[in-house]
């Protein structure tokens, strides 16, 4: 299939397929990761440095089995800040299967969703080639923030393997990890943490109020002209008058479910609602301490990922 090099803006990055037109800016970013991190590739600082730009421009130019993905700061396009490659098994055999290779985000970069960013796009992109099931990748064991990041998009680990990498100042462990993309024990792309709130439509605010802080025994936290916050627990619960909607073909009762989801994993989860063609209703966009988006499920019932929580919103109240 034809891919586009057009990548996606996340934030203030944006990223694209490199070409040979990027090899000059890939080289140095390389040799930085070769100088900064040499224990995370095989390749080595001296070998790379001896690799000519036209050279690297060879190796960088995508075809159907490879591509490398390049980050870039939004309000400095020549700024490559974070790269990940792709690369396709050759034999008929591994065919179905993509290694992701040369991860590295700048020390400046990081701790900003640049990785998450990378890995989203590779993800995105991988499941558009045909016939392509799973990828893999190898981390240093030691790696923990890799790891981590590695695991939070739905890699797997499948084994370790001893003194994979050795050169004279020591020798390190590979972990071995792999993201099914499609079928059967398909990895879930992110882990719903729990419910943040449910918004509740009533006719009238000052009885349904007292039924909830009275009868239930909830907390009032904040009490607006049209609608009220309670807490209940580690839960919270919006009460929301709307008395049209009884003249109207809704019910009056549960609004909306919202699901609290890590701000780091937000637009990911918005990226995977956009793949599967589910109809957004409102967002993604940031408001009441929090990014939000609204999407329907197969019945319609409206769903909502949101980031902030209870404290947040009020901090927005006041």
């Amino acid at each position: 299939m034809k891919e586009s090099h057009h990548g996606g803006r996340y934030g203030i990055i944006d990223i694209r397929i490199l070409t040979a037109m990027d090899a000059s800016a890939y080289r140095d970013l390389r040799i930085q990761a070769l100088r900064t991190n040499p224990e995370a590739f095989a390749t080595t600082y001296e070998d790379y440095l001896s690799r000519s730009t036209e050279q690297v421009a060879l190796q960088l130019e995508p075809d159907t089995e490879h591509f490398t993905l390049g980050a870039f700061r939004e309000d400095r396009s020549d700024e490559l800040v974070g790269t990940a490659t792709l690369v396709r098994e050759r034999s008929p055999k591994m065919h179905h299967i993509a290694n992701v290779v040369a991860m590295y985000v700048a020390p400046d970069a990081r701790r900003q969703g640049v990785g998450r960013h990378l890995l989203t796009e590779v993800i995105r992109r991988a499941r558009q080639l045909d016939g392509l099931d799973q990828l893999r990748l190898c981390v240093i064991q030691d790696n923990d923030a890799a790891t981590r990041l590695y695991r939070s998009v739905g890699f797997q680990t499948y084994g370790v393997e001893p003194n994979a990498l050795k050169a004279a100042e020591g020798s390190w462990d590979e972990v071995h990890m792999v993201l099914p993309l499609r079928g059967e024990g398909q990895a879930p792309f992110y882990e719903t943490k729990g419910f943040s709130h449910v918004t509740i439509n009533v006719s009238n605010l000052e009885p349904s109020l007292r039924f909830y802080t009275g009868t239930l025994g909830m907390k009032l936290v904040h009490q607006g002209r049209q609608d009220a916050y309670l807490e209940w627990g580690t839960a919270w619960i919006c009460l929301q008058e709307r008395p049209e909607l009884m003249s109207q073909q809704f019910q009056l009762g549960v609004d909306h479910v919202a699901l609290y989801v890590t701000p780091a994993e937000f637009h990911s989860m918005v990226e995977l609602l956009l793949e599967a063609n589910t109809p957004i209703v409102r967002g993604p966009v940031e408001r009441g301490g929090g990014w939000i988006v609204n999407f329907l499920d197969p019945d319609g019932t409206q769903l909502e990922f949101h980031t902030g929580t209870l404290t947040e919103r009020m901090k927005v109240w006041k």
